[in-house]
């Protein structure tokens, strides 16, 4: 059996800040790289043709739903012939520089039906010199027919568990995949406003305090230093990943968003998800015609207040107890 071909899946929505990285170090290992792209407005689509192993194709929905972008590349994937791996990667994911030496990717690279890949991300601090480590994920399999994961419109598997083959799990550890996310953290906290104010929209019964949970996390994870092998292989070919991100937005797509969600459904909608003073400071002075105020009641800042406070302590009984109360009051 002849080794499969390596074929990248990644979703584009305006993510010009990363994705000449993410292509040239995606270009280094894969056969193709499948670009959806939907409708992006920051030139990514224009980054993304200058990458010869790039096909871009385009995502027409409206809004975020995961599972049909996942479809739109699988669908297109499937019309390249051949034995393939399809490995799912996000714009802000690249692999650690040391994984062409490893036992693991010799394993991706000769993958067979039923195989199928978790990794666990490197999430990288806003410093650049230290990062954390995450719980495992599956996103990637050899392609044996089974069609994306269940209906979903955010969050899901990135790839599906094998239907059509014995599976065959498989735990990478001997690289992680470096989590660019945090660098970038304006629009991080933008990108959390913007999933939490989603999703109450598709899913209004869900309570704000799952939701703030949920996006406000304080890690648990060790706090460790980058090591060199992480980068050397990139930077002997002349590749500085963190150099080469462009941190300049101030206003990201996910706020434009969040604008329109206040201007359709009212503040008062959303009002116990909270959003920092300095959000609103930042629109006002950046967007014309923009005057939005941080109108919160009492109760919504009591309620903030609370889960503030006990953010680093919110997996304990008692808080979880409090928890359940709350979500029934509010």
């Amino acid at each position: 059996m002849s080794k499969p071909l390596l074929i990248c899946m990644t979703p584009v929505k305006n993510e010009a800040w990363c994705l000449d990285v993410f292509l040239t170090c995606a270009s280094l290992w894969a056969d193709h790289i499948i670009i959806a792209d939907q409708g992006s407005t920051d030139g990514s689509r224009e980054i993304a043709k200058k990458y010869p192993k790039v096909i871009l194709i385009e995502n027409k929905d409206t809004e975020l739903h995961e599972t049909n972008r996942q479809r739109l590349l699988f669908n297109e994937a499937r019309k390249i012939p051949g034995d393939k791996v399809f490995i799912a990667l996000d714009a802000d994911e690249v692999f650690t520089a040391n994984f062409q030496e490893t036992n693991d990717w010799e394993k991706i690279s000769n993958a067979k039906p039923g195989d199928i890949f978790n990794f666990k991300w490197a999430n990288i601090e806003e410093d650049c010199k230290h990062y954390t480590i995450s719980g495992w994920s599956q996103w990637a399999f050899f392609d044996e027919g089974t069609n994306p994961p269940k209906e979903g419109y955010i969050h899901i598997a990135r790839v599906p568990w094998p239907q059509n083959s014995t599976p065959n799990e498989h735990f990478v550890n001997d690289f992680r995949v470096i989590h660019l996310q945090k660098i970038f953290y304006d629009r991080t906290v933008s990108k959390n406003i913007f999933y939490q104010y989603y999703t109450k929209i598709k899913e209004p019964k869900k309570s704000a305090i799952s939701l703030y949970r949920t996006y406000n996390k304080k890690p648990k994870e060790e706090l460790l230093e980058i090591p060199n092998h992480f980068l050397d292989n990139y930077l002997k070919l002349g590749i500085d990943i963190f150099k080469g991100l462009n941190l300049s937005a101030t206003i990201h797509w996910q706020d434009l968003e969040i604008i329109e969600y206040i201007k359709e459904y009212g503040q008062k909608y959303f009002q116990y998800i909270f959003i920092n003073q300095s959000w609103y400071d930042k629109i006002n002075n950046h967007l014309d015609g923009i005057n939005l105020k941080n109108k919160r009641t009492l109760l919504a800042k009591l309620l903030y207040f609370y889960l503030h406070s006990t953010k680093n302590i919110s997996n304990s009984l008692l808080i979880r107890t409090i928890d359940k109360v709350l979500k029934v009051i509010i």
